[in-house]
């Protein structure tokens, strides 16, 4: 008795690894089979996830979460509002304009844009700039409020609200034309594509509500960003403010913003884009989709920009690719990237709110939620099983678990 003992605690010590990473297994390929619930407003199907995601976001947006990620992150403060608004529009624009959930999308998304022009909003930003409180702000106010009116009825619209875009547009237009470069400043001297993409895609929003006024920037500004893209023919991710010449090439997390921002600027240009970012930014590991911080061949590893980078596959990159491809229509890849948000995001449902990585980092909920609320309509199933890798390999160590498991208990 006395040998026996100790010989059951040994085994079990060398089981309890094995048991883990069977239920590891089991977990992750239930996550990745999981498809988006749909349910019934008004006589539309709208993706019940999503609506999850903003319950969970709501009341700690209205508790400050916002000005708490603005502590972590440098814009947290902007992002998480614009984020919040934008996925709310989204909503409302899809939900029947009677029913109950528009009126309460265009109210949350209204809130968060006064969050946006208010003085905590633009705290961090100079507003001695060319552009007053330089691009990014600018951009991200402007197109956020645009989506804002776009997803209202033109009887819900507030003339206050239509006066402040329609004055933006025209301020923001005016300064793009009148510089020598595509790129305006964010901060002193300092200039990212992504933040003036973000503008430009406010004008586009405009134009589509309004009668156009702003086509003639549009299309000067796409010929001046083609003529300095980086060595692979995409748009770079950090440029020199004063000649728009690349400071630094193309990265997976501004490529999938910009992609986003593109499909509102020019479709045409933003497909001729995505094709390059299918080259050099999308891969698999372990037979999963990704999206890499870097092109093929550059290890570089993870920045503020970035977020976590694991074995080259970017954060921020595959969490917001997932919407960039699911508006390019790619719906395989859009739902493999979705699967694995799910599985290593470690999604779960509570009382009806929907949050990821236990609900502790709001601005990824925002940056999920905005992604997710792509297909906030019923989407095409893809076609082919984008899983079978995954699970192949999967079976392969759970097989090799299950072996070792037994061989261990059989062993006397």
């Amino acid at each position: 008795m006395a040998t026996i003992f100790p010989r059951r605690i040994v085994k079990s010590l060398l089981s309890l690894p094995l048991l883990l990473a069977l239920a590891l297994l089991l977990y992750l390929n239930a996550a990745l089979l999981r498809r988006p619930i749909y349910v019934n407003v008004g006589g539309q199907r709208l993706n019940a996830d999503v609506l999850a995601q903003l319950r969970h976001l709501q009341p700690r947006l209205h508790a400050g979460a916002a000005t708490d990620m603005q502590g972590l992150f440098p814009e947290g403060f902007v992002f998480t509002n614009a984020l919040y608004s934008l996925s709310w529009s989204e909503v409302a624009a899809a939900a029947p304009p009677a029913s109950r959930l528009h009126q309460a999308a265009v109210a949350e998304s209204r809130w968060a844009v006064q969050q946006l022009a208010s003085p905590e909003g633009k705290a961090i930003f100079n507003p001695d700039l060319p552009l007053p409180y330089g691009a990014f702000y600018v951009g991200w106010l402007n197109y956020a409020l645009g989506k804002q009116l776009g997803a209202q009825t033109p009887a819900e619209r507030q003339a206050a609200d239509t006066a402040a875009f329609r004055r933006s547009c025209a301020h923001l237009a005016q300064v793009l034309d009148s510089a020598d470069s595509p790129y305006l400043e964010t901060y002193r001297n300092l200039a990212w594509p992504a933040d003036v993409a973000v503008g430009v895609a406010s004008l586009a929003v405009h134009d589509r509500l309004y009668p156009p006024r702003y086509q003639r920037t549009i299309r000067r500004w796409l010929r001046r960003v083609a003529a300095f893209t980086d060595s692979s023919g995409l748009l770079p991710h950090e440029v020199e403010f004063t000649s728009g010449q690349p400071r630094e090439g193309a990265r997976g997390s501004s490529q999938s913003l910009m992609l986003c921002l593109l499909a509102d600027i020019d479709p045409a240009f933003g497909r001729r884009q995505f094709q390059g970012y299918q080259r050099y930014f999308v891969d698999r590991r372990l037979g999963l989709l990704g999206i890499r911080e870097y092109p093929f061949g550059s290890t570089l590893g993870a920045d503020v920009d970035s977020g976590p980078v694991i074995w080259e596959i970017g954060g921020a990159a595959s969490v917001v690719g997932r919407r960039a491809v699911q508006l390019y229509g790619e719906t395989e890849l859009a739902e493999a990237l979705r699967g694995s948000m799910e599985a290593f995001g470690l999604a779960s449902t509570a009382d009806g709110k929907r949050a990821y990585l236990f609900g502790q980092l709001p601005l990824a909920d925002a940056f999920l939620v905005w992604g997710n609320a792509a297909a906030i309509q019923p989407q095409p199933a893809p076609a082919h099983n984008w899983r079978w890798r995954f699970q192949l390999y999967s079976l392969l160590v759970a097989a090799a678990a299950s072996g070792l498991l037994f061989w261990l208990w059989r062993r006397r």
